[in-house]
């Protein structure tokens, strides 16, 4: 397994990549907020193929270094699963694919960008691959959300919690037969965040709950919508 490599919080690299990361989310939103929906259809297609070969390019570099290992190079880490699908959802708009991304990409990529662990190290060009990767899956879930009328459905945020509860189990097996650690299921990861507490496996019950209090944080605009809508509802029939 490769060892995972942090940068210390606060530091200058820290400043300069997460500042360069947020510049470049802002200027795509801006970019999106002048143009016309067709207009953003086509440039969510180009942010799409940017992401992708994002993934693939990110594949054969590894293997080309001899970096690539089953026990680390797998997307199966949330935000590795998140990323391909940063890709993809701009082509298949599926709404769960979607809600996928929404949900797991927005707080998991926000938090890989503040306090970052590079699983595949930063050999040469993976440390700005890391911050693409990882920035891109919040610019094609804002994106899609803000500017192509894709939204969470109601009450999506407690059901993708559901459903991920499988999709770790299914990983944990993986870690077992591979010696692996994907999705931080067997060891937490080695950052200064408030989240990861205590070692295996008391830090899944708080990764546990730090996941359901995120996605019902990133619903909470879309809850009220649908609050005044049911709300508006009630009134008309009640009038």
């Amino acid at each position: 397994m490769i060892p995972h490599q942090t940068i210390p919080l606060f530091g200058s690299l820290w400043w300069q990549s997460n500042i360069a990361t947020l510049i470049s989310i802002i200027l795509i939103l801006i970019w999106g907020k002048r143009n016309s929906w067709k207009q953003n259809r086509v440039l969510s297609y180009a942010i799409g193929v940017v992401l992708l070969l994002r993934y693939f390019w990110a594949e054969w570099y590894t293997i080309d270094i001899n970096l690539w290992t089953i026990q680390s190079s797998l997307p199966l880490q949330m935000c590795g699963i998140a990323a391909i699908l940063s890709g993809i959802v701009p082509f298949w708009r599926n709404q769960t694919a979607y809600e996928f991304l929404y949900f797991w990409g927005i707080p998991g990529a926000l938090h890989s960008v503040i306090t970052p662990e590079f699983t595949i190290g930063t050999e040469g060009p993976l440390f700005i691959e890391y911050y693409i990767s990882h920035g891109g899956i919040i610019i094609s879930a804002l994106f899609l959300t803000l500017f192509l009328g894709m939204r969470p459905r109601q009450g999506s945020w407690w059901k993708i919690f559901l459903w991920t509860q499988p999709i770790l189990l299914i990983i944990g097996l993986i870690n077992y037969v591979l010696d692996a650690n994907y999705m931080y299921l067997c060891v937490p990861p080695d950052v200064n965040n408030p989240f990861v507490i205590g070692r295996f496996p008391l830090h899944l019950i708080f990764l546990e709950l730090a996941g359901i209090l995120h996605f019902f944080i990133v619903y909470i605009p879309f809850g009220i919508k649908y609050r005044k809508q049911k709300i508006m509802l009630e009134d008309l029939h009640g009038s």
